[in-house]
């Protein structure tokens, strides 16, 4: 109830702010806001916040952004958020300076949106695509949204075609979701290097992202203490929880205002032997017949796990056998489990800052213990299930 409140308050206080703006001269507000309701048909199943009830807590969210100009160089700008799920934190996602160095070229410091994907700077602004919710298997895929550091992007055009470069680098720590358990992390020297141009309706974006990964995981730790005392060094070796995570990333897109068509594809591997490589993607095409938009889109998520070392013996001593089945068990609970998906949707552009929206997504995964779907292990469940969305999508 305290979460719906704020969230209300923080609505009244953007609106408010909003109109503010109409005076300010250097300070500029502008804001978002999208109330998502989800339905899934599949008792005693989650997905991602929506189960057999009616529910509007995982996508609702409310946001006011802040721009301050300094000069004509220098801007800061701060981003506040409130969501509806209680599991995702609310507060400040955005705080940075820009310094406009030439027509050309730009600099960012600060709290900075993670540039991993073609939709990272406006994943939570619904009223920006045409989904309710951007592709899971591909945007759920990520470890964190920001990031604290530095972003540098060059923009350059002819009259054939635009393209710019960006690079960045910095450092982040929180928390992440492993194999269903809240897992702290660290990543520094993070850095990345991304391409795109445009030429008439088409897009390109080439990626490559890397950086050194840190997971506390208590319990790995003290096992691989525990496989060393006992001389099983390569096993304690391939529990190690520090290094390199490397992604990569390629987006397409065709928009000529009538017809559109959208495709990312990412691949993730990381040194962590027991964390698979992941390869997901997807394809969308949609239509547009004013003020109605239509699409249909697939996706697909497939994880590549490593194969545990086999040098516990197995078949001699029973202790020897239980310890080689709690090695074991941390390659599965960690393995990746392939979902693909369907989705029919349409928009319908009420005004032109609001948009209703409707969506189907016919889910299907292999049985896995690292699952999309989170459910008892008791419930008897085949992986397949329908899920219902309907959105209204606000901008001011």
């Amino acid at each position: 109830m305290l979460i719906r409140h704020t969230f209300l308050k923080f609505l009244i206080i953007s609106t408010a702010l909003c109109h503010l703006s109409l005076s300010a001269k250097d300070l500029e507000f502008s804001g978002y806001a999208r109330v998502i309701g989800g339905y899934l048909d599949e008792d005693n199943v989650d997905y991602k916040g929506y189960d057999d009830s009616l529910s509007f807590e995982p996508s609702s969210l409310i946001a006011l952004q802040a721009e301050y100009k300094f000069s004509e160089k220098w801007s800061g700008t701060t981003q506040l958020i409130a969501r509806a799920d209680r599991s995702k934190d609310s507060g400040i996602e955005w705080l940075y300076l820009t310094y406009q160095a030439t027509d050309n070229l730009q600099i960012k410091f600060g709290k900075l949106r993670a540039p991993f994907f073609s939709m990272s700077d406006y994943t939570d602004v619904g009223f920006a695509y045409p989904w309710i919710n951007l592709p899971q298997q591909v945007y759920d895929n990520f470890l964190f949204r920001t990031f604290e550091g530095a972003d540098l992007i060059y923009k350059f055009t002819n009259s054939n075609f635009e393209a710019s470069i960006e690079a960045y680098i910095g450092q982040e720590d929180g928390d992440v979701n492993f194999s269903n358990t809240p897992t702290g992390f660290t990543a520094r020297n993070l850095r990345g290097l991304i391409g795109k141009i445009n030429k008439n309706n088409f897009e390109l974006r080439l990626a490559h992202y890397e950086g050194n990964l840190s997971l506390n995981i208590t319990e790995i730790h003290q096992f691989q203490r525990y496989l060393s005392d006992l001389n099983f060094g390569r096993s304690a070796d391939s529990l190690s929880t520090k290094g390199v995570a490397k992604v990569e990333q390629i987006g397409i897109v065709y928009d000529n205002l009538d017809y559109f068509f959208r495709s990312e594809w990412v691949n993730i591997e990381t040194d962590l032997d027991f964390i698979p490589e992941i390869q997901s993607y997807y394809v969308t095409a949609g239509f547009n017949y004013a003020p109605f938009t239509f699409h249909i889109t697939f996706a697909d998520s497939d994880g590549d796990s490593k194969t545990p070392v086999q040098e516990i013996p197995v078949g001699f001593d029973p202790n020897l056998d239980q310890l080689a089945q709690a090695y074991n068990s941390i390659f599965l609970d960690a393995a990746a489990t392939d979902m693909q998906s369907w989705t029919l949707g349409a928009r319908w552009d009420v005004l032109s800052n609001l948009a209703l929206k409707v969506e189907y997504s016919a889910i299907e995964e292999d049985n896995g213990s690292n699952s999309f779907f989170d459910f008892d292990e008791n419930t008897t469940f085949d992986g397949k299930s329908n899920l219902y969305l309907v959105g209204l999508e606000w901008v001011f």
